[in-house]
């Protein structure tokens, strides 16, 4: 009850609250592109959606009741009854949890994901609703573009193959994350998913320190201290974190040392264990910031 009264609160409050960040000054923001940070707890989930009715969806949150109370809603908020594109970054439950729920209550027409080898039996469900609808499987991979429409393009820089291993020798799950560059005309946004340290540097290693730069970056891995290293904010160089976690979580993310690295870099945090929803609407020149919950900042 309480996830439902927060989603009927979302489409209510979001076109009410909004808050301008440095560069923004033109009203006609909100026209091109919106990427929301949804509010699903300690999971993740990103939805883009065009001005043009195109959509897609970066993970699907920890269960079905995040799909339905928070994802589908979202989009339904805005018309959507197709997503181009569902892409999950790895096979993590809080990652793919909501991913059975979300291919069935909206169409999906194709899916992509790294393809690391997992038990997770609700990838495994997906998979199996993915073959049994007809939709179009895709792996991720580096240098793959997916278009969202004629003015957004989404660049696929992570994974490379062979994967990165553990200390096993087993894929590495979360630095094996598929990580997206959203790109609508000069405005950027970076998602890594649960990419690591390490992950990062062997990114680094690719694109180089230009290559990065986004200036909204969604934090990688809930803000926790083994992501978001100095040389990776260096590179990105962001205007606008948004970390995804959830309340009182027993993980402590967002953890303090992430927290100042971000802002010393100049990053404007958002979270969405205190501010819900976050989202980004951008006319491919500047940016605004809606918030669900208005806190004193």
């Amino acid at each position: 009850m309480r996830r439902l009264l927060r989603s009927l609160l979302l489409l209510l409050v979001l076109p009410l609250v909004a808050c301008s960040l440095r560069g923004n000054e033109s009203e006609s923001v909100g026209t091109g592109v919106t990427v929301a940070v949804l509010d699903v707890g300690q999971a993740l989930a990103v939805g883009i959606v065009t001005a043009d009715g195109r959509a897609l969806l970066y993970d699907a949150g920890n269960s079905r009741e995040d799909a339905e109370t928070v994802i589908l809603p979202f989009f339904r908020s805005y018309g959507i009854e197709q997503l181009d594109y569902l892409v999950l970054s790895h096979p993590d439950q809080d990652h793919v949890g909501g991913m059975p729920a979300v291919i069935a209550g909206i169409a999906v027409a194709s899916f992509v994901d790294p393809v690391l080898p997992t038990t997770n039996r609700t990838y495994l469900e997906t998979l199996r609703l993915v073959r049994e609808r007809g939709i179009r499987a895709m792996r991720a991979e580096r240098g793959r573009i997916l278009q969202l429409g004629e003015q957004v393009s989404v660049r696929i820089l992570w994974p490379e193959r062979p994967f990165l291993v553990d200390t096993a020798g087993e894929a590495s799950d979360n630095d094996n994350s598929v990580v997206l560059l959203v790109e609508h005309g000069g405005v950027h946004f970076l998602l890594p998913g649960d990419l690591e340290e390490r992950g990062e540097e062997a990114l680094l290693e690719q694109e180089g320190a230009d290559g990065l730069h986004a200036q909204i970056l969604v934090v990688g891995h809930h803000g926790s201290r083994t992501s978001s290293s100095e040389p990776f904010l260096r590179a990105v160089r962001p205007a606008v974190a948004i970390i995804s976690a959830g309340r009182d979580n027993p993980y402590g993310h967002p953890h303090p040392e992430v927290l100042q690295r971000l802002r010393a870099v100049g990053a404007d945090v958002y979270r969405t264990d205190r501010e819900g929803t976050v989202l980004v609407h951008s006319d491919g020149r500047r940016w605004t910031v809606e918030i669900e919950r208005e806190l004193e900042r």
